[in-house]
């Protein structure tokens, strides 16, 4: 099958307001040593190597990083086990991504929403597990 435009991209973190994303970022940062790509108010993304946790270069994989993104929320709702989107996806054109996964029998769970790092639209698989999609920015 021929790629779609689509990449894991990153795992997403709800937690309850600013204040929470603040002690996330520092608990990451500070923590485990992830670096901090972007930190708002209410959005914070942070990255660090994938691969092996030993100190030669040969056991990572070369320019391959993991992303941690955070996100305030302020209702119940997303902040309840088993809703919060875990698995999220990078995609290259949202619109046409919404429409593919939709055909697949997948249902679009709430309005795709357009903050300024890209725009992020959260779905419900077929299996009926969350996942998020993503199109930063450019």
């Amino acid at each position: 099958m021929a790629s779609i435009g689509v990449r894991f991209g990153r795992a997403l973190l709800m937690v309850r307001g600013s204040n929470g994303v603040a002690a996330a970022v520092n608990f990451y940062h500070n923590g485990l040593g992830m670096a901090v790509i972007r930190h708002t108010d209410n959005w914070a993304e942070l990255t660090c190597p994938v691969g092996a946790s030993t100190n030669t270069s040969q056991d990572t994989v070369d320019g391959i990083n993991f992303h941690l993104s955070i996100q305030a929320c302020e209702s119940e709702a997303p902040l309840a086990v088993g809703y919060s989107p875990f698995l999220n996806f990078d995609v290259d054109d949202m619109d046409s991504a919404v429409a593919r996964c939709v055909q697949m029998g997948a249902n679009l769970d709430g309005p795709i929403q357009y903050p300024a790092h890209g725009k992020v639209a959260a779905m419900r698989a077929p299996d009926g597990h969350m996942i998020g999609l993503y199109e930063p920015t450019m």
